[in-house]
């Protein structure tokens, strides 16, 4: 049944459609002007409303009974997440289900009713949610071409903060989905606030991702700061977990903490207060009765995993050396070799342990680009490829293994070709010895540089493509594998990991992160094309050049 509250609730929202399907009604409610082109692109389309019947048909046989047509009922993706967050429960546990209503006599003017059914939840997020009114909004419909101008328009000149959003593939289907973008005013003197949505058709990837980068000006930039400056407690707090053992521990069981806590020989109390925090970065799951057991993220701590081997390398001389970041920002050369007194590559190459934890966390990634790298390259038989700087080999053991026809040769340090395990090379893999500084091997028909690039700075990199292009004839592929920083500078980076990882090649390598535009040109002037970039997982691109 639908009770008197939410029945009250629902003819007050209906009341108020004659005044937003008025002209004019999206300036009003902005409070400010708007361009023409975005009055003629922007029409009203709902209003919402978090409603907690019994069943969904409760609000279907409401509105039916007001002289409301419904729709086919569709999951709500975006609502279900906001409250997740919110109330700190899992997504699963909210069935939260859009209704979507119109007139039947066809005056303008829709509903959208978010339906949880009460019985499903805590009492307390019912009057919560029915006390700040949270995902009761006015919804405008938007041609894509424009969402991102009346985006900018609530953002700027209507002071509205951003409130999140997301893309639901199930809401008009027909279309490609629907995305959206939230904003919200400062709360009145009862302590509820107004909230439009803004909804254009298709996937608007570019839009949603500047719209969620942008912070809530409402929430107050120290808390923004405070986030910020908190972030490096991640890291230490996945170094921590691996460093105990404590995804193996867990392995594929749901533990309370003290049992984790005795597996891993830790303080019980310390331990589950670790393993809190270690939800809020879905690495493992709390249950209702208290267990915790490890996500998918998590499984990749497992001492099997080279991610395990990742996150050490980070946790111990990388995060040593970002203590003597100030240096590298003052003098130009690495925070590594401040700290250490030798520079990376070289410290690695006399300290056999960490030789090898940072050759095996390479192969995190490299595991991961590998099989879409097989996939997205047509490696022809009867070709040979070069993998310089390749490593254990593991990038190029993966190309072999899916195309039998193919030869290979990884040339990398000499330290590097000793560790690796030549006993399980395929058949047609070979690893030489040697300095790219000095010369490659000849003829292959292609060559590849995976993530070796952005370790060295402008003048190397020049040194290493020119002993590439005299190594290969005419004709011949370079593949070059790396993080491009975004062509718009100042744009919103957020999503995107180059801009972050560049600042650690300052600290760690020396090197640096590069734009399309940086290597089209760093090619040409070594002889070489860029003819075509291919994203790749982690936000690498394949660059696949020519030798001119």
């Amino acid at each position: 049944m639908l009770d008197t509250v939410d029945e009250g609730r629902l003819r007050e929202l209906i009341r108020r459609l004659d005044g937003l399907t008025a002209a004019g009604a999206f300036a009003r409610t902005l409070g400010c002007p708007v361009d023409p082109g975005i009055a003629d692109a922007v029409r009203f389309d709902h209003s919402a409303l978090l409603v907690f019947p019994d069943t969904v048909s409760d609000v279907r046989d409401f509105l039916a009974g007001v002289g409301f047509d419904t729709g086919p009922s569709v999951p709500s993706k975006v609502v279900r997440a906001r409250l997740a967050r919110r109330y700190e429960v899992s997504e699963t546990d909210l069935d939260v289900t859009i209704v979507r209503a119109w007139p039947a006599d066809g005056e303008p003017g829709g509903l959208e009713i978010f339906v949880l059914p009460r019985k499903t939840v805590a009492p307390g997020l019912v009057e919560q949610e029915r006390l700040t009114g949270e995902e009761s909004h006015d919804g405008w419909l938007v041609a894509p071409e424009r969402l991102e101008q009346t985006r900018r328009t609530c953002r700027h000149l209507a002071s509205m903060n951003p409130d999140g959003g997301g893309y639901n593939p199930h809401d008009d289907p027909g279309s490609g989905g629907r995305s959206v973008v939230y904003f919200k005013t400062g709360p009145d003197s009862d302590g509820r606030q107004s909230r439009i949505e803004l909804t254009a058709q298709g996937h608007q990837a570019e839009v949603l991702a500047t719209h969620l980068s942008e912070p809530d000006e409402s929430a107050g930039e120290h808390k923004a700061l405070l986030t910020i400056l908190s972030g490096h407690w991640a890291a230490r707090a996945l170094h921590v977990a691996v460093e105990i053992g404590l995804a193996d521990a867990m392995g594929t069981e749901r533990l309370e903490a003290s049992k984790i806590a005795a597996a891993v020989a830790c303080d019980p109390f310390a331990t589950a207060r670790l393993l809190r925090y270690l939800v809020r970065l879905d690495v493992v799951r709390e249950r209702d009765n208290g267990t915790f057991e490890l996500t998918e993220r998590g499984k990749l701590l497992r001492s099997e995993d080279p991610f395990s081997g990742l996150i050490q390398l980070y946790g111990n001389e990388f995060y040593d050396a970002w203590s003597d970041f100030p240096a590298a920002v003052r003098t130009g050369r690495t925070a590594f070799g401040h700290r250490y007194g030798v520079e990376h590559f070289e410290y690695f190459s006399t300290e056999p342990e960490s030789s090898r934890r940072f050759d095996r966390s390479m192969q995190a990634v490299t595991r991961l680009v590998a099989t879409e790298l097989s996939r997205s390259y047509p490696f022809l038989d009867g070709t040979t490829v070069v993998d310089i700087g390749g490593g254990n080999g593991t990038l190029l053991r993966t190309i072999l293994e899916d195309h039998s026809g193919v030869s290979g040769v990884v040339f990398d340090r000499t330290h590097v070709v000793d560790a690796a395990n030549l006993d399980e090379a395929p058949s047609g893999l070979r690893f030489v010895p040697g300095d790219f500084f000095t010369d490659v091997p000849e003829g292959a028909d292609t060559y590849l540089l995976s993530r070796v690039l952005h370790d060295w700075n402008d003048e190397d990199c020049d040194r290493i493509l020119r002993n590439c292009r005299r190594a290969c004839a005419s004709g011949a592929r370079l593949l070059v594998l790396e993080r491009l920083l975004p062509a718009q500078r100042g744009g919103p980076v957020d999503a995107d990991l180059a801009p972050s990882w560049d600042l650690q090649m300052m600290a760690i390598t020396g090197g640096q992160e590069r734009s399309r535009e940086e290597y089209d040109k760093m090619m040409y002037t070594n002889g070489f094309r860029v003819d075509a970039a291919i994203p790749m997982p982690v936000d690498l691109k394949l660059m696949v050049a020519t030798a001119l």
